[in-house]
């Protein structure tokens, strides 16, 4: 049961506990673990990039040295010259020495071209001399399967290691048989500087070594032996399937793996004219010289989380000692007074929310007693707030009776005009009273837009009566659709039509109302052809709608108002004149129909 109720979790101290392990000590742990495997898996990709990097800048130099050796046996290849001495007979040894005085490309390519080690032209021509470059052919050197196969590839390049007849050292070399009209005439070999080879490999940084047709030929190794890079490099061509490699696509793309001896990368020597023979460049690098830094680095991180780790249970050991104390001396003060019981400390010790509580605790046994005032003054303020509604909905209905009184006056003066025979009158009372009604009756935030133009056809038919046949207006409404507007938007414009310009001119008036209906909007134009306004007036109403200036004209600046606040800035009043000619003002809305069952 001990056992049990310690892990039961009933406690703030426990899932502070709880919280700690949970949200702090196992994510650490994991974000720690994955930052420092993260690390070590890049500090392993940097390392083999660079081994990469440093055998594709040694290949370069490689292709360099190689296509300039190529590009010499070129100009041997197509030197009419050469293959006019070797085809030339010579009858005494003076006229041999002569020829070769006039005749230093070898030695010139030798000299200018440091990357050529030695060059030898064996040609089958007895009256020939040895000397820089020419080379009549041996016995022993025709015997040879490099220069028997050199002659059957016919021109082609191949690079071989060949042992030098005088020097007794083997070389890389270049061979290629030479033809002149389909006539062989001699064998060329180019040797590549030893020396050259090596201080390229060395510079590379890494245990690098070169390949010809997976035939170790040369190596530069450092720290490791040349047997442990040698057969490293047997088992990774011969038996590559035994080794983790990245990728290896086509014979033009790196290779790049790791064992468990040696980190490597395979980078192919790609020749042109150099169809027969495969150079590759081997960049190695021991894998424990990187797994060791990166091993420091996981013991440096694990090391930095268990001291963040220990520090932070001190204090949070420390912290939960100090609230739970507070917590505990919380919780007795308030059964206390849950129970009726007012005598609690004072204070509580501590500067956080735990004491802030405190003092509203003392505050809420204190507010009690005005509490219960409150709440009977609330229900005191309830009786007054009724019969004050009543006698609100009171005033109200008497309100009522003016207007209705106001109508059967109206009517009784209408039916005074008929009995008088004076149709005119009446007929004005008659739309004067539906105008009243229909204003007095405009209390709700919107109406149709055809009930609104029922009422500005009214105020129209009343004009008329007034101005007679002086006056024509027109409405017209593009659409049988119920659109809903705000009520007391179109009849303040249609006002102003008449005080500010009909009224200001004689003659024949005109006043058109249309209704345009666009992609989502709705655009009431309103146009009369009174006095107009002038060019200052109407730059003045264009400040206005734009709430750049006081507004003096209420019922303008009343709509536009209106409007923008129900339907947003993009809506409202735009108005044209011109002075002498009329004025035109159209109110855009958005679109709202009104849908078959909508109150």
């Amino acid at each position: 049961m001990k056992i049990k109720q310690f892990f039961q979790m009933n406690t703030i101290k426990k899932r502070l506990y709880l919280i700690y392990v949970g949200l702090l000590f196992i994510p650490i742990i994991l974000v720690g673990y994955y930052i420092s495997v993260e690390i070590r898996s890049n500090q392993i990709d940097t390392k083999i990039e660079e081994i990469e990097q440093n055998t594709i800048r040694t290949t370069n130099d490689l292709i360099r040295t190689f296509e300039l050796i190529i590009r010499v046996s070129d100009w041997i290849y197509q030197d009419e010259r050469l293959a006019q001495i070797v085809g030339t007979q010579f009858q005494n040894i003076y006229d041999v020495v002569q020829t070769y005085e006039t005749y230093s490309q070898f030695s010139d390519y030798i000299k200018y071209y440091p990357e050529i080690d030695y060059l030898r032209f064996y040609t089958d021509n007895p009256t020939l001399l040895s000397s820089v470059g020419f080379h009549p052919v041996t016995p022993a050197i025709t015997s040879t399967a490099w220069y028997q196969d050199t002659i059957e590839k016919r021109g082609q390049i191949v690079w071989r290691m060949i042992e030098d007849p005088i020097t007794r050292e083997k070389n890389l070399n270049l061979t290629r048989s030479v033809f002149r009209n389909n006539q062989f005439i001699g064998v060329v070999t180019i040797a590549v500087s030893t020396d050259e080879i090596n201080q390229m490999l060395a510079n590379s940084g890494n245990s690098t070594f070169l390949t010809l047709d997976n035939n170790l030929i040369f190596n530069y190794t450092s720290p490791e032996s040349p047997e442990e890079v040698s057969d490293y490099y047997r088992l990774l061509a011969l038996e590559g399937d035994r080794i983790d490699l990245n990728h290896a696509n086509s014979e033009e793309e790196s290779i790049q793996g790791t064992g468990n001896q040696l980190t490597f990368t395979v980078q192919p020597v790609p020749l042109n004219k150099s169809l027969i023979s495969h150079f590759e460049i081997v960049g190695t690098v021991p894998t424990i010289s990187i797994t060791r830094e990166a091993n420091r680095v996981l013991v440096t991180g694990y090391l930095i989380i268990g001291f963040v780790f220990l520090i932070s249970l001190l204090i949070l050991t420390r912290f939960i000692q100090h609230f739970n104390r507070r917590v505990l001396l919380l919780k007795e003060s308030m059964t206390k007074v849950s129970h009726g019981d007012f005598d609690i400390p004072n204070n509580l010790t501590g500067n956080d929310e735990i004491t802030d509580i405190y003092q509203e605790l003392r505050t809420t046994m204190g507010s009690l007693q005005t509490l219960l005032e409150e709440g009977y003054q609330y229900e005191i303020d309830q009786k007054n707030w009724q019969l004050v509604k009543k006698d609100a909905e009171f005033k109200l209905l008497a309100s009522q009776i003016n207007p209705h009184f106001l109508y059967n006056t109206l009517e009784m003066i209408r039916m005074k005009a008929l009995k008088n025979k004076d149709p005119e009158v009446a007929e004005t009372v008659k739309i004067l009273s539906k105008l009243m009604r229909k204003a007095l009756e405009r209390d709700r935030e919107e109406m149709t837009l055809n009930e609104d133009l029922a009422f500005i056809e009214m105020y129209l038919q009343i004009q008329k009566l007034r101005l007679g046949e002086r006056l024509t207006y027109r409405i017209h409404i593009q659409t049988t659709k119920e659109y809903m507007i705000l009520p007391l938007l179109i009849q303040p414009i249609i006002e102003n039509a008449f005080i500010h310009g009909v009224e200001k001119v004689s003659g024949p008036v005109r006043v058109s109302l249309e209704v345009l209906v666009l992609d989502r909007d709705i655009a009431i134009v309103i146009r009369d052809n009174g006095r107009g306004i002038s060019a200052e007036k109407l730059a003045d109403l264009h400040a206005l709608l734009k709430n750049e200036k006081e507004a003096k004209r209420i019922g303008i600046s009343n709509v536009q108002q209106r409007i923008q606040h129900y339907y947003g800035v993009n809506y409202g009043l735009t108005i044209s004149s011109e002075e002498g000619k009329g004025t035109e003002v159209t109110i855009l809305l958005p679109q709202k129909i009104n849908e078959k069952g909508e109150q």
